[in-house]
């Protein structure tokens, strides 16, 4: 009687969750490009140029097109950094903790070289505790934030790349 009674509250408890709606980003099935071929115009060879293209395979109804006349639009990255600012610092003058910002500025053309999303930057920041007797895992710690927030910024452009409507 005591295990029926706690499993209907249980349920109870657990049903207003399945219905609010909750979905994992790229979950939804309306968050595809709306064209066939993307156009890639990044430096060659590099970390983001990697994430992107991998991402956009991975939606697995567009292509990537080796030149803009072929291509349906044009996603061009326009300027990528990484910026490391001391942000605090104990009474004897050593760092305790770092920002460190990623910024991503990119934007799309059509197949006319029309504009379909003006030039839009990403600014993505978080802070990083640092210690002189960690110094070598913290740089690693270090690579792997820009990494994440890197990964991050692909996953913003693609979310803005899908809700492109292009007149093909």
């Amino acid at each position: 009687m005591q295990n029926s009674r706690r499993l209907w509250i249980s349920a109870l408890m657990i049903l207003p969750l399945a219905s609010c709606g909750f979905q994992l980003r790229g979950a939804r099935p309306d968050a595809k490009l709306e064209f066939n071929s993307v156009h890639l115009e990044v430096t060659t060879g590099t970390a983001i140029e990697r994430d992107l293209r991998t991402a956009i395979l991975a939606q697995g109804n567009t292509a990537l097109a080796t030149d803009r006349k072929s291509a349906d639009v044009t996603l061009r990255i326009l300027q990528e950094n990484q910026e490391k600012k001391v942000l605090t610092i104990n009474a004897q003058g050593q760092v305790r903790e770092y920002s460190l910002l990623y910024r991503l500025r990119f934007d799309v053309l059509g197949k006319d070289n029309g504009v379909l999303l003006e030039p839009t930057e990403l600014a993505l920041q978080t802070f990083m505790s640092f210690s002189e007797s960690q110094a070598l895992a913290k740089e690693t710690e270090e690579r792997l934030i820009y990494n994440d927030l890197r990964a991050d910024a692909v996953s913003q452009v693609m979310r803005r790349l899908s809700q492109i409507k292009p007149a093909l």
